[in-house]
């Protein structure tokens, strides 16, 4: 009878235990993580596991029984079955509302790709074509490097007032429709972050910070065809700089006709804004961006460089005594390199007569 007794007992104990714990359970389902919280954007990558997906909710503060969540995950069927895509998850959600949500409430996104060598005029254009984001509102974020300074230390050498020209990094990206105008701006910004560590450690060129590097890449971009020839071409910029070919070279002067189309803007009559063909007049227009009139690098970039152009402003081909290039005939984006005036003159006679 004793032993009937404590059977007894100790099934009304584990009921009362089953019974507390599926009590919990169902108030931590119905119960929000945080009810003042704010909405938070929640990315799902491919491949991702629920409970992996569950780690990262409790992470985000959207959850805070991830074990819970995984078993609610399977009991409805959707264990390893949650789409990969963009979210907008709150804390003021339950866990059911969350898994419902991951089924049904994923943000459109578009993919779009921004070349290496434009200007931000062109990339508002891509990005409004693809419906991402407004023309004139992302030029008018990207006006305003200030707004950005205090986030990302690598724009701690921008003049003040100057825009993010040269900084939104040249990819492909993934946006939401519509997205705001700064969302866009800090995704590319983080990217060229991303992409500069890799190169900022081994800068060979004494005495630039980061806007001259930057700069200088922008002009390089869009002097070269080829990637491999970028050391050079790069090379031959920073000697042109040298004080000690000053005199070989215009006193100081870059000479790049990429930073004189910069300046010169939209073409309508080519309808680009680099203009293929440049004038005498053309080449004497008053800028800080003339590098043919004005020495020095320009006041900053003129286009968005990608990475092996930034790679090569940074580490430029040591061994290159070239002051000049010119065009191949060989019309392949080659370019024959010279270190006197008399042998660019002879190659510039060459490019002439095939054309």
């Amino acid at each position: 009878m004793r032993h009937v007794r404590a059977l007894m007992l100790g099934v009304a104990l584990i009921a009362l235990v089953v019974a507390c714990g599926g009590y919990v359970a169902l108030s931590e389902l119905r119960a929000p993580a945080d009810p003042a919280g704010e909405p938070v954007e929640f990315i799902i990558e491919d491949g991702e596991s629920t409970s992996a997906i569950a780690t990262r909710l409790q992470t985000a503060g959207l959850i805070r029984q991830p074990v819970l969540f995984t078993l609610l995950a399977r009991a409805q069927g959707l264990d390893d079955q949650l789409q990969a895509g963009r979210y907008v998850l709150s804390p003021t959600m339950t866990m059911s509302e969350i898994l419902i949500a991951l089924q049904s409430s994923r943000v459109e996104e578009v993919q779009v790709t921004i070349p290496e060598g434009l200007r931000l005029e062109e990339v508002a254009v891509l990005l409004e074509n693809a419906g991402v984001v407004s023309g004139d509102a992302f030029l008018s974020v990207v006006q305003d490097s200030d707004r950005f300074r205090d986030s990302y230390f690598l724009l701690g050498s921008l003049p003040p007032g100057a825009t993010l020209e040269g900084y939104l990094f040249p990819d492909t990206y993934r946006f939401p429709q519509r997205a705001e105008a700064e969302e866009v701006v800090r995704v590319m910004l983080d990217r060229f972050v991303e992409q500069y560590s890799s190169i900022e450690r081994d800068v060979r060129v004494p005495g630039v910070n980061v806007h001259q590097l930057v700069t200088m890449a922008s002009i390089v971009q869009r002097e070269s065809a080829l990637e491999r020839e970028m050391p050079r071409i790069a090379a031959v910029f920073w000697n042109r700089l040298k004080p000690e070919n000053a005199a070989s070279f215009g006193g100081g002067l870059l000479g790049a006709d990429a930073t004189v189309q910069y300046a010169l803007g939209y073409s309508t009559q080519e309808g680009t804004w680099w203009r293929r063909q440049l004038t005498q007049s053309d080449l004497q227009i008053a800028s800080p961006y003339n590098t043919r009139t004005t020495p020095g690098l320009p006041p900053g970039p003129i286009a968005a460089p990608g990475l092996a152009a930034l790679e090569a402003a940074a580490r430029p081909d040591e061994s290159s005594p070239y002051l000049f290039f010119v065009a191949d005939c060989a019309r392949d984006g080659t370019h024959n390199f010279a270190t006197t005036l008399e042998e660019f003159q002879q190659y510039e006679a060459e490019w002439l007569a095939c054309q």
